[in-house]
């Protein structure tokens, strides 16, 4: 009975992850012990008599009944546990075979047991037969045996050498011990008596072969390791390495080298070889399979079971007979979350031997970490490659950006050229024109009509409009040309602002607007000034004001600013949108409201006043709000001479 409940509570861990805490596990352990001492209690075998004739007579317990039922019961909860685990192996070949072997080895043991301790002796009443009740464990022991050599039951090597060790140790320390105790005995003591002395002596021995222990303990452990583990290895010492690999390498095919060096040289391996998938076919292979007699195809590769398949466990087949064509040992699916990455292929050990649990569970974990970092290499180089290609698309734009702009360059010099022709060339008829009509108002050859005067008046101001805009023209020319220069000197910037109010004021009152001019409130002194282009400004302002203002009035003031003089054109007109105030000053450019209001504008007044006020030290003033009118003006320095900075050309 104690045999089969330990095998029975044997079977109950065997396969079962969660048995190592639990109620049922308590259970299975308490029901053991109790049906163990109720075995062995006077309920099942009564008292035992001899025979007259040398035979035993044993008389059954009250409860014996009892006893084939709890075998029964024992065997049935073993084959359950056995059952549970096969089922429970799923493609672990390797598990449900050594489930089923000891099953084997289980039921033919019990069979027998049955007969020969129950069964026979309760009909024939020869309890003689029962005798040879314990060699029928052979069956039991015999399938057990060979489910630990063949199908790696148990990894015993590791007790087999620990157990070789300890021998050796106790036969050695035995041994010089007692010869010690026998040469002392023989040498010096000469009586039968053992005196305090000889008692210290052998006292000192044992303490020095106690010392002396745990260096000869170490000494064997080292002799057994090297005659059963000659190709053992650290676990930990060959993860770390590899993890450390793996963790350094982003290049997929380093990683791939490096890492199969590293299985092979750790685990002593003879070969492996990595096969990458991507959308169904090879992406990647690497490394060397060294009984391979023919290569891998990835059709053959797909239709491998996605599990962990050791060649020395799997049946006769189709998948075994491709494993060993392949000189493949182990075959690993290198999978993640989304899904299988490739396979990972290992061959024959250089020592021969099987895989053991511990390669196996080494392989296994090394395969997840490999399937990660497979994964994190492919996306490395997709990335590498997705720079790589950006780059050059880059440069290419670049490339075409740099003929596009010398071709603008080209087109631009083109533009400047002829704008500066085109100014140059109008300027003469425009004069004409400007002064004729200027002569025919002035009635030097004769009266006009109010309706010819009116005509004439405003064919002048579309004149004057053509001279102001071929003058902006042609100083933007002359800005790209470099050739836009400062002409110092001294201005009365009052008076030149006077002038340019009287000039515009009729075209004001003609609109039905106020004019105001507000003089500084004390004299100011001469400014070292471009004249004509600080005129052209003054002149610029008032003209948007007075064209952009349909009701209210226009005011120009001048006033100091402690060393700055200050000049605005304020006026109660259409205003400039929130969203364009900070674009008005670029060239050419023109609010939408303005161009609606007046569509033959150029859009280079606003350009060449930001440009002639900061080359003269200065800074543009400008304030706005839609429908409610504008402020633009200038500040510029009060200076002497001696501060004036020198004359510079525009970039």
């Amino acid at each position: 009975f104690l045999v089969l409940a330990t095998i029975a509570l044997f079977a109950f861990y065997f396969g079962n992850k969660r048995a190592a805490s639990g109620r049922q596990r308590l259970i299975q352990e308490l029901f053991i012990v109790a049906g163990t001492l109720f075995s062995l209690s006077d309920f099942i075998v009564g008292p035992v008599s001899k025979r007259p004739d040398g035979g035993t007579d044993v008389a059954p317990g009250s409860l014996y009944v009892i006893y084939p039922i709890l075998v029964l019961l024992l065997f049935g909860l073993a084959c359950f546990y056995l059952w549970r685990a096969a089922r429970n192996a799923g493609t672990n070949i390797r598990l449900r075979t050594q489930a089923h072997l000891i099953m084997f080895g289980l039921a033919g043991f019990i069979i027998l047991a049955l007969l020969t301790n129950i069964v026979i002796p309760a009909i024939t009443g020869n309890w003689a037969i029962s005798r040879i009740g314990p060699l029928l464990t052979v069956f039991l022991v015999g399938s057990v045996s060979y489910a630990i050599v063949k199908h790696r039951l148990f990894d015993i090597r590791l007790i087999v050498a620990r157990s070789v060790a300890y021998v050796l140790l106790l036969g050695t320390l035995t041994g010089l011990y007692g010869l010690s105790i026998f040469a002392f005995s023989r040498l010096f003591i000469a009586h039968s008596g053992i005196t305090a002395g000889e008692m210290a002596i052998a006292i000192a021995l044992a303490l020095l072969l106690a010392v002396t222990f745990q260096p000869l303990r170490r000494l064997f452990e080292k002799l057994t390791d090297r005659l059963l583990f000659r190709n053992g290895y650290d676990t930990q010492v060959v993860l770390d390495n590899i993890s450390s690999v793996l963790a350094a390498e982003l290049l997929l095919d380093r990683l791939l080298e490096r890492g199969m060096r590293e299985i092979c040289h750790h685990m002593r391996l003879s070969g492996g070889a990595f096969i990458i998938l991507e959308q169904g076919k090879v992406y990647k292979t690497a490394g060397f399979l060294s009984m391979a007699r023919q290569d891998i195809s990835v059709n053959e590769a797909l239709k491998l079971p996605r599990t962990t398949l050791v060649a020395d466990e799997l049946d006769d087949g189709l998948t075994k007979d491709f494993l060993v064509n392949h000189g493949i040992r182990v075959s690993l699916p290198l999978r993640t979350r989304e899904g299988l990455v490739g396979y990972l292929f290992v061959s024959d050990k250089l020592n021969g031997a099987v895989y053991s649990s511990q390669d196996v569970g080494v392989l296994e974990i090394l395969r997840k970490e490999f399937a990660i970092a497979i994964v994190n290499a492919k996306a490395y180089a997709e990335i590498s490659r997705f720079n790589q290609t950006l780059q050059e698309r880059v440069h290419e734009a670049t490339h075409r950006l740099q003929i596009a702009n010398r071709n603008l360059k080209v087109l631009d010099k083109a533009k400047d050229d002829f704008i500066s022709m085109a100014s140059h060339q109008l300027g003469t008829p425009l004069t004409a024109i400007t002064g004729y009509l200027s002569m025919a108002l002035d009635e030097d050859n004769g009266s006009l009509t109010m309706q010819q005067r009116e005509y004439v008046n405003f064919a002048l101001e579309a004149a004057e409009r053509l001279v102001a805009m071929s003058s902006d023209l042609l100083n933007v020319s002359r800005l790209s040309a470099g050739r836009f220069m400062i002409q110092r000197q001294p201005v009365d910037l009052v008076q030149l602002a006077d002038q340019e109010a009287q000039q515009l004021r009729p075209a004001a009152e003609r609109k039905g607007l106020t004019f105001t001019f507000i003089p500084p409130a004390e004299p100011l002194p001469k400014l070292q000034l471009d004249e004509s282009k600080t005129r052209q400004v003054i002149m610029n302002f008032i003209d948007n004001a007075i064209y952009y203002t349909e009701h209210g009035g226009v005011t120009l003031a001048i006033k100091r600013e402690g060393k700055m003089v200050s000049l605005t054109v304020t006026d109660t007109g259409i205003g400039v949108p929130a969203d364009e105030q900070g674009k008005l000053f670029a060239k050419f450019y023109r609010a939408d409201n303005a161009k609606a209001e007046r569509p033959d504008g150029t859009g280079l007044g606003l350009y060449l006043a930001k440009r002639v006020i900061e080359d003269q030290g200065g800074e543009l003033i400008f304030q706005s709000q839609v429908g409610q009118g504008s402020t633009f003006g200038f500040r510029l320095p009060i200076a002497t001479p001696a501060e004036i900075p020198r004359h510079k050309a525009s970039e």
